[in-house]
């Protein structure tokens, strides 16, 4: 053997034993499993720490329902009870928040998938299941492409219309499923002085609502100039057109509520009844000739 092919031999055992003690420390023994601790492993991995709990997603029921919610899935499905079969229907789902009476009901999965079914088509086949990135919908009545996985949002329409858009009327249900963005309102900035090394750090939060585009929804009323907004209690705000550019109707503690993106909450109309042309369009058209 040649000097040049000794140092390449010795070359590739050192790569080779490198590899191997590498490997030690990238995956651990038995040993190392059993003395990490819980805090370690959600630190390295991201784990989650709940031992009864496989995930924590939430799944948020909106529209025409007693009071928009959300529910855990680790809730719904106890990781400690879970076995083939483990589901509940669609039905039972929404009736447990006192959601009864309803003509179509849309799921949406969080990467976009949307499925929406008319009253008549769900039926005890209609299941939420268990699934790794949450729930899954499936039905054997319908066809595959409709088995949403990772439901995020349910969004019901109701039989009654117990709200009032340019003196139609509607409710939340059925604005959001015709309809629906979602905007970024109440934000701020927060500062906060590390313990770490004593520097000020700054950084932006604020909060997003998904809900039924205002203009979208006013239609050809839309070309009035003013507004006026009833909540619940009887007390009206009047808003000019521009103000509302940006608004939506979502969900605000639970109620149906006109939210200004660009506006302090101050300025908002909580549990929202109606919102109509402060004036006619004809008389409004006729006070400009």
């Amino acid at each position: 053997m040649s000097r040049y092919a000794g140092w390449v031999l010795i070359a590739v055992l050192g790569l080779v034993v490198g590899v191997g003690l590498s490997s030690l420390r990238a995956f651990p023994t038995e040993d190392m499993v059993a003395r990490a601790t819980c805090a370690e492993c959600h630190d390295v991995h991201g784990a989650i720490e709940f031992a009864e709990a496989p995930v924590q997603s939430q799944v948020w029921i909106l529209g025409d329902v007693p009071e928009a919610t959300y529910f855990m899935v680790a809730d719904l499905f106890p990781y400690a009870t879970e076995e083939t079969g483990t589901s509940i229907s669609l039905d039972d789902l929404l009736a447990r928040y006192g959601v009864t009476e309803w003509e179509r009901v849309a799921l949406e999965s969080l990467d976009g998938g949307l499925v929406v079914l008319a009253r008549e088509y769900v039926t005890e086949h209609s299941l939420l299941v268990p699934y790794v990135e949450g729930i899954r919908f499936m039905d054997r009545n319908q066809h595959e492409s409709t088995w949403l996985k990772g439901v995020r949002w349910i969004v019901v329409e109701g039989a009654e219309t117990p709200l009032a858009i340019a003196r139609e009327a509607t409710s939340l249900g059925r604005l959001l499923l015709a309809d629906r963005t979602t905007v970024v309102a109440e934000g701020a900035e927060a500062m906060y002085r590390s313990e770490l090394d004593g520097a000020l750090y700054r950084g932006l939060y604020a909060h997003v609502y998904t809900g039924a585009r205002v203009r979208e929804a006013l239609g050809e009323a839309w070309e009035a100039e003013a507004f006026r907004a009833v909540d619940a209690r009887g007390r009206e705000t009047e808003f000019p057109r521009e103000d509302l550019a940006r608004a939506v109707i979502a969900t605000v503690n639970g109620r149906p509520s006109l939210v200004l993106p660009d506006e302090g909450r101050a300025r908002w109309v909580i549990d929202l009844v109606s919102l109509d042309p402060s004036a006619p369009l004809e008389a409004a058209a006729a006070s400009t000739d």
